[in-house]
C-alpha cells in the first residue's frame, strides 16, 4: 500500500464556510455575522491506496502513517495546547478530570433515551497524549493559547462554536462557523478534529498563513509517506485528481520514478496526468 498525507492551505469565510466531508459532516447553522475577518485554514488528512486511481482508498489522517502529536506539537511550537471537548463519554473521559459540575445528560436517537456526558478541557504537553485523544476520537479540538488558563470569555466562544454539537446523527454536527471567529479572538489558533470519509481530519484556524509545507514534505518523507497537495480541502477531493497533478509537477522537477504505480484501468485523472507527465520527460 501506498501511504499519502495529503493538505491544503486556503482563504476560510466564516460567513461562507462551504461544505464539510459529504455525508459524514455539516456545520452547525451559523448565528448572524457582521463583517466576519477572513481567516486562514490548513487542513490535514491522508490516505492508504495501491495505485494512482485510488479506489481503493481508505481515507483519513491515521492512514498517512504518520504521529499527528508530534506533527501538531511542531506545526504550533511554544505555548501550551489545550483539548477540549463538549459532549464527552462519561466511559472514555480522560483520567484526571474530577469536575461533576460539568457533567450532563443529553437526548440520543431522538430522545429514546438519555446519556451521561461531562464537558472537558485539558492542557497536554506530551504528543502521545495528544494521538492517543485523536485515535480514540476523543476530542472535539484543541486550543493554542499563550498561557493554560481558559478566560470566561474563551469558554463562552467555545461554547458558542460546538454547543449545539449533533454527535449521534449523520451527517453530524460539531462546529459553528460563528464559534471559529470568536474562539480565535481568544487564543492564537483553533484546531478542529473533521471527518474524513474513513477516518478524521484535522483543521487548523489562524488568522495568518502558517508556513509549514516543508515541515509537511519532511515529516511524510521521514516515514515512507507521500505530500500531497490539494487545492482544497482533501476530505472534498479527489485523491486520483491530486496525485496526477502531483505526478505531472515530479516528472517535471525531478529525475526519480513517480512512487505511486499506476492502475491497470486508469480513471479520466490518471489517463490525463500520466500523458502530461510523459510529454513533458520527453520534451
Amino acid at each position: 500500500m501506498v501511504l499519502a498525507l495529503g493538505y491544503s492551505s486556503d482563504n476560510f469565510h466564516p460567513s461562507r464556510p462551504g461544505r464539510l466531508c459529504r455525508g459524514r459532516e455539516r456545520w452547525i447553522q451559523s448565528l448572524p455575522m457582521e463583517e466576519p475577518p477572513t481567516l486562514h485554514r490548513l487542513v490535514i488528512s491522508g490516505a492508504a491506496f495501491t495505485d494512482d486511481s485510488a479506489r481503493d482508498a481508505l481515507r483519513g489522517f491515521n492512514r498517512a502513517g504518520i504521529e499527528m502529536g508530534e506533527l501538531l506539537t511542531q506545526i504550533l511550537p511554544g505555548g501550551h495546547l489545550v483539548a477540549f471537548k463538549e459532549q464527552g463519554e462519561l466511559a472514555v473521559v480522560p483520567e484526571g478530570l474530577e469536575d461533576e459540575d460539568e457533567t450532563f445528560r443529553v437526548a440520543r436517537r431522538g430522545g429514546a433515551w438519555f446519556e451521561g456526558c461531562q464537558r472537558w478541557r485539558m492542557m497536554v504537553e506530551d504528543p502521545q497524549d495528544i494521538t492517543a485523544l485523536l485515535e480514540q476520537d476523543n476530542v472535539d479540538g484543541f486550543l493554542w493559547l499563550e498561557d493554560d488558563l481558559l478566560s470566561a470569555e474563551l469558554e463562552e466562544a467555545l461554547y458558542l462554536l460546538s454547543g449545539m454539537a449533533q454527535e449521534e446523527q449523520l451527517p453530524v454536527k460539531r462546529f459553528q462557523p460563528a464559534g471559529v471567529v470568536e474562539v480565535l479572538q481568544h487564543c492564537k489558533a483553533l484546531v478542529a478534529v473533521h471527518l474524513d470519509k474513513h477516518g478524521p481530519a484535522i483543521a487548523i484556524y489562524t488568522h495568518e498563513p502558517l508556513d509549514v509545507v516543508p515541515l509537511l514534505e519532511e515529516t511524510a518523507e521521514a516515514v515512507g509517506s507521500l505530500a500531497v497537495p490539494f487545492a482544497i480541502p482533501p476530505m472534498l477531493a479527489r485523491w486520483d485528481r491530486a496525485l496526477q497533478e502531483l505526478r505531472v509537477r515530479w516528472t517535471s522537477e525531478r529525475e526519480t520514478e513517480f512512487p505511486v504505480p499506476p492502475a491497470n484501468e486508469p480513471t479520466r485523472w490518471s489517463r490525463l496526468g500520466q500523458a502530461r507527465a510523459k510529454a513533458l520527460s520527453e520534451e
